[in-house]
């Protein structure tokens, strides 16, 4: 009968208090805490079939080395988001075209390379106008 006495069901412990801790975190540790939890079980499930701590540590040691070399690879691959810098900055002294009515109270929109942006300016700017941009502010632009 197992007790607490026998460390493979200390190691079957530590794994499982592993992935509560993970739980709690919200995976904010990357899910290593999971995976070294899940290779605790399976090491004190191992050790407590085989009646052997050595082969529950042996079998820690090479799913921990394999988590290591091969398993974070493809987990980072399977969890990879694409972001793409838009480097918003390089807009600004770049020409656009007022698209709708700009005045100094009411702004307009202006469009830039295809798009379409809320744009503001002191003066009053009819529709056709070539605008240059001189700041960027969220997502107004403001021109003169």
């Amino acid at each position: 009968m197992p007790t607490l006495q026998n460390p493979n069901i200390t190691l079957i412990i530590l794994g499982i208090l592993a992935i509560i801790v993970e739980i709690i975190l919200g995976a904010a540790t990357g899910f290593e805490l999971l995976i070294i939890g899940i290779v605790f079980i399976i090491g004190g499930a191992i050790g407590m079939l085989t009646g052997s701590m050595m082969i529950a540590i042996g079998t820690i040691i090479v799913l921990i080395l394999g988590c290591v070399f091969f398993g974070r690879k493809m987990i980072k691959q399977a969890l990879h988001v694409t972001t793409s810098k838009t480097n918003i900055d390089s807009i600004i002294g770049k020409q656009g075209v007022v698209v709708e009515t700009i005045n100094p109270e009411v702004p307009g929109q202006i469009k830039y390379e295809g798009e379409i942006w809320r744009a503001e300016s002191e003066k009053a700017l009819s529709k056709g106008k070539k605008v240059k941009i001189i700041s960027v502010s969220g997502v107004t632009l403001k021109v003169e």
